[in-house]
């Protein structure tokens, strides 16, 4: 589904008519230094849905990701090797890339799974690299501003956050020979050469030619900086952002004071944990990839589970217990057909990838519907089994029995009546619905409680005391086996009573 169906929620609507007329541009971001969570991209799907109010409204939306891939290595991610700590303090873009993928840098080994999210979402989005930006000039204005009004931007740096700056601060980070942006002291500015000369940790005096990409702004005057650089006229935080005294108080104060850019309109939004995991972060490990997600459910649904009700508001994500009742959820609102998401994992789990055949065990469920797509119906059984296979309960993972199981012993006699009154009235042609009033319609008559009756059923076919809902499911599988399944449990009771 293309995300311009979508309903733009209420929120984003009232944000992008605070904003004014345009033309906007509406930019989100991230420092690629490590997996690039669904959290992070909770601060996308932000900017997306005020980028979607803005363009519904007429205005004209340049809508960019702003990597920041010339940040230094602070810190080597889980997962990346040891031996990498050699390069902290280098840019991520001139770090090497710590998979075996071809990527270009460390930077791009975290942004490319990511950017392909953005595409399988569909999104209308431009990724911007750091790094180029600053080779190429985009920043060499207001890299100048800020060099030379060093001091005002330390008064501020003081005032807002309190922070004393050491003696010699720049807001300026040059990149020395050895490849480091840390530990270097800027001692002249060379305006007309667009340079700063400086030394660096071993005392040598070099150069470096801003304008070219040999160094970088340092975050909070960066962080005003790209806003007059690039237009902004809106940016999502998180909450560790516009806390007071951080980065955005700094910057609100530099936009106006000394780069003469107004404040671009804003939106605070809560962090999202994994229910049973908690907060997601890349640096401690925890973290859940977006393609992970779409491997599970449609882009549009991530879009919903992600930004929750109201972004403002913390969100548990539920990929366990409660994701057959979301999907169900989402669906119903679409206004697909309701076949209910635990039905879809018990038909992926019986077929296999086998879509004619899939087709035709919800054709007999009653879901003719939802069968004729051969196409549609494919993708949706490969997010029933692969959320089957890495994140559903133990009761969820299903599977047909070949075989009689041993838990068919424990039946009592009741049951194994019930079974084979059942097995004599299953029609040929079965359908769910009707089943499923047989089922409850030959319990009521036999003196069996419901409860009791289709726990017979799970058993015989799956092994387990409890399952999907029982009518299309038994109508769903091949008649034959099932009248032989249930009629087959009265024989054995029959032949161990003659054994005896």
């Amino acid at each position: 589904m293309s995300n311009t169906s979508i309903a733009i929620p209420v929120w984003a609507e009232n944000v992008a008519a605070g904003l004014g007329g345009g033309p906007h541009v509406v930019v989100t971001g991230i420092s690629p230094s490590g997996n690039i969570h669904a959290g992070n991209l909770r601060e996308v799907l932000v900017a997306e849905a005020v980028a979607r109010a803005l363009r519904a409204r007429g205005e004209e939306v340049r809508f960019l990701f702003h990597a920041d891939t010339i940040d230094p290595l602070r810190k080597v991610s889980p997962g990346v090797p040891e031996e990498y700590t050699r390069y902290l303090g280098h840019s991520l873009s001139r770090v090497p890339d710590p998979g075996d993928d071809g990527h270009v840098s460390y930077a791009g080994h975290f942004l490319a799974p990511f950017e392909r999210s953005l595409r399988e979402m569909e999104m209308e989005i431009e990724v911007l690299r750091s790094h180029e930006l600053y080779e190429r000039g985009v920043y060499t204005g207001v890299t100048r501003e800020a060099l030379e009004n060093t001091d005002q931007l330390r008064r501020i740096l003081l005032e807002v956050s309190g922070r004393e700056m050491p003696e010699g601060w720049s807001p300026f980070q040059p990149r020395a020979a050895s490849g480091d942006l840390t530990g270097n002291r800027v001692v002249e500015h060379l305006p007309e050469q667009n340079s700063v000369l400086f030394v660096d940790r071993e005392g040598r005096e070099e150069t470096a030619d801003y304008s070219k990409g040999e160094g970088k702004l340092g975050w909070r005057v960066e962080l005003a900086a790209r806003w007059k650089a690039l237009g902004v006229t809106f940016e999502p935080f998180g909450k560790d952002h516009t806390s007071r005294g951080g980065s955005t108080d700094t910057a609100d104060r530099m936009a106006r004071e000394v780069f003469g850019y107004p404040v671009p309109g804003r939106y605070e939004y809560e962090w999202i944990q994994l229910r049973g995991v908690g907060a997601m972060s890349s640096s401690r490990g925890v973290t859940l990839l977006p393609e992970d997600m779409l491997r599970i459910m449609p882009p549009d649904a991530l879009r919903q589970m992600v930004l929750g009700r109201d972004p403002a508001r913390a969100l548990d994500i539920d990929l366990a217990e409660g994701f057959p009742q979301f999907m169900d959820d989402h669906r119903s609102a679409a206004g697909e057909p309701p076949v209910p998401f635990t039905h879809l994992v018990t038909v992926a789990q019986t077929v296999g990838e086998e879509p004619e055949r899939a087709g035709e065990m919800l054709r007999r469920g009653g879901y003719e519907a939802a069968a004729e797509e051969p196409e549609k119906l494919a993708r949706e059984l490969s997010y029933a089994r692969n959320w089957a296979g890495e994140w559903a309960p133990e009761q969820f993972r299903l599977g047909v029995l070949e075989e009689l199981p041993e838990e068919a012993g424990e039946l009592d006699e009741d049951q194994r009546r019930y079974l084979a009154t059942v097995a004599r009235r299953l029609p040929e042609e079965p359908e769910g619905e009707a089943v499923q009033d047989l089922l409850y319609s030959t319990a009521r008559e036999l003196g069996v409680k419901p409860k009791k009756a289709f726990a017979a059923i799970y058993t015989v076919l799956l092994g387990k005391k409890s399952g999907p809902k029982a009518g299309p499911f038994v109508a769903g599988l091949p008649g034959g086996f099932v009248r032989e399944r249930f009629s087959g449990v009265m024989r054995d009771t029959e032949d161990a009573g003659e054994e005896s």
